[in-house]
């Protein structure tokens, strides 16, 4: 019963008191549950026996086994010792937990150690170098995302395979010389061949994560179908990412927390978001260097990038979590751990916001340049262009009309002279110069008439000797 500890008790045995529902396991090291704090059902909640900790990967809790047993029960650490002890020493089931949904057996899978970063790196990219992007997903890229395809074949982004492609491409990668064992993603089938898990059913693209030096840490899938729970309301979107993961697979691997980087390493200003899209569109949009975590809570490796970071000579770091950090307990969390992290490391950080009509920061980027290409369009508009598209301000049309009334020198009826007006720089002032410029180039000098012009006498002509 006695753990590593000074408890008379281990974590797995305050599970088991809490009827904790146990997804799967990964060797003697670490089982994965249903989380009774946040409510999760995926099995996100990390149990370690060998420490007696624990770790929602979801909504970002975590502590030790009182705190496991208090935050359920919402009791202090004393009170959970105290009925700890009394239900263990009288063989009482204790307080229950009752999950939701109903417990799946658990497997005791053999699972492998992480392969070195740089095979890992290797791996994935000789995988991606074998997928394509098919049009639907770089038609999304493009439209949806604002990218162009420069930037999405710089980022790398993929589509994933078929799931009977899965067994050749790991077979060949073997035979390319790639390690596949300890990679996450790969898993040995049970007849003894390495094979990916790629599904049909979870279909998407694919998008790398990049440490800050450059080397592929894993990868990670926008599903085409977002996954939603039983019970979810209709209104609920569902799971868009998952991670390109092995864990519970056997001879898999998890794909641990990696941090995505892009830009500069030695930026002295590095932006902090949540997902690894939203931080390539958004350093795509502006030039800027962003970090984001897989995962609002999953802040673990940002210590690490914040510490190497400081000794690169970054100074600030930025906090630009989604908007709902002011409406979602979880991501307002994760984003205080960015601001705790940072000022640990000795960096300073200040928080970002933006028109909350946009939940992410690449929504906001990408509407902002979508408002300037218009403007410019507009700009580049005659008058004509600006009234068939509804963009004419009635100052702008009482200042064409006051133009065309007071300067004589113009020769042309009022249509004629408004379809080839310039667009004014102030709204009110008309630029005769640009009216000058496209009459001139048509082949008239002043004071002559269109044939669009001449057209317009002869119909009003022909309509008063009709009456």
């Amino acid at each position: 019963m006695a753990s590593g500890t000074d408890f008379p008790f281990n974590i797995m045995e305050v599970a088991e008191l809490l009827r904790l529902n146990i997804r799967r396991r990964s060797g003697t090291r670490v089982a994965y549950a249903d989380c009774p704090i946040c409510g999760d059902r995926r099995g996100k909640l990390g149990l370690y026996p060998e420490i007696d900790t624990w770790r929602c990967y979801h909504c970002g809790e975590s502590g030790g086994m009182l705190a496991l047993y208090g935050k359920t029960h919402g009791v202090g650490n004393s009170q959970a010792y105290q009925e700890i002890c009394e239900a263990l020493a009288v063989g009482s089931p204790g307080r229950e937990y009752t999950p939701k949904t109903k417990a799946e057996p658990v497997t005791d899978v053999p699972q492998v150690q992480r392969a070195s970063p740089q095979d890992i790196h290797r791996t994935l990219t000789a995988l991606l170098a074998l997928l394509t992007l098919s049009h639907t997903h770089r038609e999304h890229l493009r439209a949806k995302r604002g990218l162009t395809d420069g930037q999405i074949g710089q980022f790398g982004f993929r589509s994933t395979p078929p799931g009977h492609l899965c067994r050749p491409i790991a077979a060949l990668l073997i035979k390319q010389g790639c390690v596949v064992e300890g990679v996450p993603g790969f898993y040995m089938a049970k007849d003894g061949a390495w094979t990916m898990k790629f599904y049909n059913r979870t279909s998407g693209i694919v998008i790398p994560i990049r440490g800050a030096d450059g080397l592929l840490q894993g990868l990670q899938i926008r599903l085409d179908h977002p996954i939603k729970k039983e019970g979810d309301p209709p209104e609920k979107s569902g799971i868009k990412y998952l991670p390109f993961t092995s864990t519970g697979k056997p001879m898999g691997v998890t794909s641990g927390n990696p941090i995505h980087f892009v830009g500069d390493s030695s930026a002295r200003v590095v932006y902090v978001t949540e997902g690894a899209l939203k931080a390539d569109i958004a350093h795509a949009l502006t030039g800027r260097t962003f970090a984001a975590t897989v995962g609002v809570n999953n802040t673990m490796g940002l210590d690490e990038l914040f510490s190497f970071l400081r000794r690169n000579g970054t100074e600030e770091i930025v906090e630009a979590e989604d908007m709902d950090k002011y409406c979602n307990p979880n991501v307002s969390r994760g984003a205080s751990k960015v601001h705790r992290l940072a000022v640990e490391n000795g960096l300073q950080c200040r928080r970002l916001v933006w028109n909350p009509n946009y939940k992410g920061i690449d929504d906001w980027l990408l509407a902002l340049r979508r408002k300037e290409m218009k403007k410019k369009e507009r700009e580049q508009m005659n008058f004509k262009e600006m009234y068939l598209n509804g963009m004419c301000p009635f100052d702008y049309i009482d200042g064409c009309a006051d133009q065309w009334r007071n300067r004589p020198d113009i020769g042309v009826s009022a249509p004629v002279f408004l379809s080839h007006m310039s667009k004014p720089t102030t709204f009110g002032k008309v630029s005769i110069d640009g009216w000058r410029a496209k009459y001139a180039s048509a082949g008239y000098a002043e004071g002559k008439k269109f044939a669009p012009e001449r057209q317009l006498e002869a119909d009003a002509d022909h309509q008063k000797a009709s009456a």
